[in-house]
């Protein structure tokens, strides 16, 4: 299994835009709707399909979701909505959108706690997306071509779809890519049958031989000029958001939280402020004491009367004798002497103690 940081990258391979052109024209818009991508990277695929080039007289509105950080910011600048989130966290109104683009990673889900297996993204997010499709909406759902013969990817499209045809890359980035992109209506009625035809094609794309010699590529598809129509929704989504909080978000909200606040202000290092009038009267010999610790080391004045002053305390031993009648008293004692230099302003030196 790939680790967590390669799995969140893997499989992101953005549809050509040479390809987009081709898939944009098998749609129509004719009134308000909402258009998903839950994969959408910067935003690019999604805007491309659905853009106006023709001047509207109605709202198409483009929501993506996107994990990576700076494609999300890229999809903000570029689609209506857009959330930095694994699509797993997102919570969004079923049955909601006139037009959902899939082009989801090719990997397997991580195995949380309590799950026996894992199981392909490719299917997860096709159940997924399905959900938050409109009855008699239109799915675009693209993968490499081999795996619409899974079984349970196969089956899933052929019966849950109708009017649906299977088509692939042109022959420009086909070998390169080797995508085929599988377009369909979502089925109103409860009770779906399965459409054998298609679940028949789909299996038989395991053999790279069959999808060269019998898929259709997008080109040919769109000279056929039998665009699906995108059905009316409306283009505010009542529930479109992630449980997980974003972490500026976070930020912001915790560096205004008046607890917070406080707490920085408690914990802030104290400084010794040296200046203004004396609560008391300090003798000469305080000062001397001052000055020979160092307290009121630093500049003192301002202007033309700049010092720089250093004090300091030089203690040494003094040792005396005394001499006895029968002996000699030798005795040592403690000397502390301050010595306070300063610096003029013209550079100079001078010794005051």
């Amino acid at each position: 299994m790939s680790q967590i940081g390669n799995k969140l990258k893997a499989g992101f391979f953005a549809t050509p835009p040479r390809q987009g052109e081709y898939l944009r024209q098998l749609l129509t818009f004719t009134a308000d709707t909402a258009v998903l991508d839950p994969t959408c990277g910067e935003g690019t695929i999604l805007k491309q399909l659905s853009e106006d080039r023709d001047g509207r007289e109605f709202t198409v509105k483009t929501y993506g979701v996107e994990l990576d950080k700076r494609r999300a910011l890229a999809a903000g600048q570029t689609l209506d909505v857009a959330w930095e989130a694994p699509i797993e966290s997102m919570v969004i109104s079923n049955d909601a959108f006139g037009f959902v683009f899939l082009n989801p990673p090719y990997d397997h889900t991580m195995v949380g706690y309590g799950d026996e297996h894992s199981e392909r993204k490719e299917y997860t997010e096709l159940v997924r997306g399905t959900r938050y499709l409109a009855p008699g909406g239109v799915i675009m759902y693209i993968i490499p071509s081999y795996r619409f013969s899974d079984k349970k990817i196969a089956r899933f499209l052929a019966t849950n779809f109708e009017d649906s045809f299977l088509t692939r890359f042109t022959d420009e980035d086909y070998p390169e890519f080797r995508q085929c992109i599988f377009i369909g209506r979502k089925k109103k009625e409860k009770r779906k049958t399965v459409n054998e035809l298609m679940l028949e094609q789909l299996a038989d794309c395991g053999s790279e031989d069959f999808v060269i010699e019998n898929v259709m590529t997008v080109d040919k598809l769109v000279a056929m000029d039998k665009p699906m129509l995108v059905p009316a929704t409306k283009t505010e989504v009542t529930t479109f958001y992630s449980r997980i909080e974003k972490k500026s978000e976070f930020i912001s909200m915790i560096q205004g939280n008046k607890g917070f606040t406080a707490f920085k202000e408690r914990t802030k290092p104290k400084k010794l402020s040296i200046g203004g009038e004396p609560i008391i009267n300090i003798a000469q010999g305080q000062m001397a004491l001052l000055l020979a610790s160092g307290a009121v080391n630093g500049l003192i004045g301002t202007g033309d009367n700049l010092h720089a002053v250093q004090g300091m305390e030089k203690v040494s031993k003094e040792v005396t004798q005394e001499t006895t009648e029968h002996s000699v008293i030798t005795k040592s004692r403690t000397k502390r002497e301050v010595s306070v230099k300063i610096i003029t302003p013209q550079g100079k030196v001078r010794k005051l103690v």
